[in-house]
Parts: C-alpha cells; structure tokens; sequence
C-alpha cells in the first residue's frame, strides 16, 4: 500500500495518512508513503516513518504492479489521477470537496456548485467548469473506491459523482485517561482559578476557513463576559501577548495536548469542516467544545453532551455558548467527561485502521466487470 498525501508532516490529511501507515504493521498489509512537499524536520511528529518527495504527476508512473494506492491530498488532481495507469487498484479519502469542485476545498454555499461550477467561477477559479469535468472524466476512467470521513461530505461526492462512498470517521490514538487539569497548569505555570480557552487551527489566525481573521474580536466579546478568561491561540506563524491573549505559532502534538488538558474549552470558530482532528484531540484531553454546527462537525460533537453547537455563523450566539460554559466549571467538567468517553468509543484508531483494512481486502478480490453508463 502506497500513502499519498501533499505535505511531509503536517496537516490533518497527511497525520490520518500516517496513522494508517503505521497501524498496519500488526496485518499482512505493508504501508510506504508519499508526499509532495517536504518540510524541516522541526516539523517531525512523533512518526518515524519517511516519505518519499514525488511530484503528483508522477505518483502513478512510480506504482509497482502489486502496490495499491490510497489517496489522501494532492495539490494537483487531474495531474496526479491521469498519472495513475487504468486498472490499479486505488483508494481516495476525501478530505475536503476538491476532488469534485472546481478548486474549492469548501465551497461555503457557491451560488453555483449545484449547476456545476458554472462560470465565471464566484471565487475566481480558473476554468472551475473544465477542471470539475476533466477530474470526473479521471475518476471514471480509474473507478476507484472512495471514502469520507463524515456522512456530509460523503452525501455531497455521490450527488457530484454519482459514485458510492464509504464513510469511515478519522480516529486517533486515544489515551486511558486524560491528564489532570490542575497537573496540566501547573506544568504551564497557569493559575487553578483562571478559565482557560483554546483556538487552535493550522494557520491560526490567517485561517480563513476557521474564522482567523475574526478571531480577535471573538475573544475579546467573550473576555468581556468572562473577566478571568485568558485564551491560547495556537497554530500561526507568529507568538505574542495582548493581555489575556497568548499567541503561540505551530506547536508539536504534545505540547497542544498538553494545553488542552489544562484548558476549559476548545473555541473552534470552524465555518467548514469535514472531520476535524482539532476536535477528537480535545475529545481525548476531556475537553469540551463550542462550535459552529457545520459540515461534519456535528457527527463528532453532541449537542449539550459532549459541548455546545451553535448556528453557522452566528457570532453572538457563539459568544454567548463560549461564555456560559467558561462560567460553569462544573458543566465544563462534566461534558469534557462525556466528551472523552464517547470519543474513545467512537473515534480510535485502532477502528479507523480496521475498516480500511476492510476496504484493501475487499480490493483485493476479483472486480466485477463496470458496466458502461
């Protein structure tokens, strides 16, 4: 099995990519990986796994007739899919909705996207119509299986490509326990007393995609609720302090669990979301959420037991849920204890790594013979 994703080591595609590759080794199933950019090793997680740097229109070309592939991102799918000879057998997991759009990885309710991404592209993508095509003619042409993380997404691939599939929720490992709070403060050198908030999202406040740019003027909404809040907004390019506001760039997993043990609650402002990790990591630190109920988030938080979803893109109405819960410890406590419980249930992977062993077995069975639509 080939694992193929866009960048070395970050990001959420690429971390799954990884977990997979190493969940196998217990199987018959031999994983290498792939990727299309490399990064510094300052970048390292906890993987020691390397990854080969190959350009997208190359992947295919580089297959050994016995290797299947799995799919994760690319930064070029029409050059990565037409590399791929016909009749390999191929996984995709869809971690955003380029695969079928023009260029979107969400497209945030295009007035167009139901016509087919008809021109001009809204937001400017070039020949967003042609490329949506010639993606469709490919997967067609390789008929590949694919799968989604969250029953959403999955919905919206087969009314675009008319295609079945799966949907396997993304997992993590999850720990026997979370770390205590108060352990977990005074590591950090944070008062018992404060009520602690987190932000966390790859690009931190350049994150369009996590409401980034409003992110200042969220929080300073909820400090005004919240006196004795202070707040970590972690996953920039950039560290500073604005009175209660810390900001942190990109941290290692560690170092972010270890924050989110001390903390409260996860603010993740998301406006599009597919299967968020962000999530499941604060699920296995005990640690309630408040979100925007959007995409796939609602598939791994529950309203009002596990934390507190709100409608898309009501700001107060997020102001007000991230203020009433950093207001009560207790309730904090309590759905953070719900939180890591159904998250240990549901989102492990070990699971996610047993019903995609599912589906390479299931590949390796003769195929039935595609009918011509």
């Amino acid at each position: 099995m080939v694992h193929h994703t866009g960048l070395e080591w970050t990001g959420g595609a690429t971390r799954v990519a990884r977990l997979l590759a190493e969940g196998m080794a217990p199987s018959d199933v031999t994983a290498r990986l792939t990727c299309e950019v490399g990064e510094s090793e300052i970048h390292r997680q906890e993987s020691l796994l390397a990854a080969s740097v190959i350009a997208p229109d190359q992947f295919g070309l580089q297959l050994a007739p016995d290797e299947m592939a799995h799919v994760h991102c690319t930064g070029d799918w029409p050059g990565l899919l037409g590399s791929i000879p016909e009749g390999s057998r191929v996984v995709i997991t869809l971690h955003d909705c380029e695969l079928f759009t023009g260029g979107c990885p969400y497209p945030l309710g295009c007035p167009v996207l139901e016509q087919g991404c008809l021109g001009p592209c809204p937001r400017a993508f070039a020949d967003s119509d042609r490329v949506r095509r010639h993606k469709h003619q490919l997967l067609h042409r390789l008929d590949p299986t694919l799968a989604a993380p969250s029953r959403w997404l999955a919905r919206l691939a087969r009314t675009h490509l008319h295609q079945p599939v799966a949907v396997i929720p993304n997992g993590i490992p999850w720990p026997d326990r979370p770390m205590p709070r108060r352990e977990a403060r005074a590591l950090l050198g944070i008062l018992p007393a404060a009520r602690m908030a987190v932000f966390a999202a790859h690009g931190g406040q350049g994150a369009a995609y996590k409401s980034g740019g409003d992110w200042r003027a969220l929080w300073q909404a909820v400090k005004a609720r919240v006196p004795k809040a202070l707040c970590f907004a972690v996953g920039g390019d950039s560290e500073g302090r604005e009175d209660d506001l810390v900001i942190w760039p990109y941290v290692e997993r560690e170092r972010l669990a270890l924050l989110m043990a001390a903390a409260d609650t996860l603010l993740y402002p998301t406006l599009a979301d597919n299967h968020s990790l962000v999530i499941l990591e604060a699920m296995a630190q005990g640690l309630p959420v408040v979100a925007y109920a959007v995409g796939g988030v609602p598939e791994q938080v529950s309203h009002d037991a596990t934390g507190l979803l709100v409608e898309p893109g009501n700001s107060d109405a997020f102001v007000e849920a991230a203020a009433a819960l950093l207001n009560d410890p207790a309730r904090c406590r309590e759905l953070g204890t719900n939180a890591f419980a159904a998250g240990r249930r549901r989102f492990s992977v070990a699971r996610m790594v047993t019903d995609y062993l599912r589906i390479y077995r299931q590949l390796q069975e003769p195929r039935p013979a595609r009918s011509t639509p």
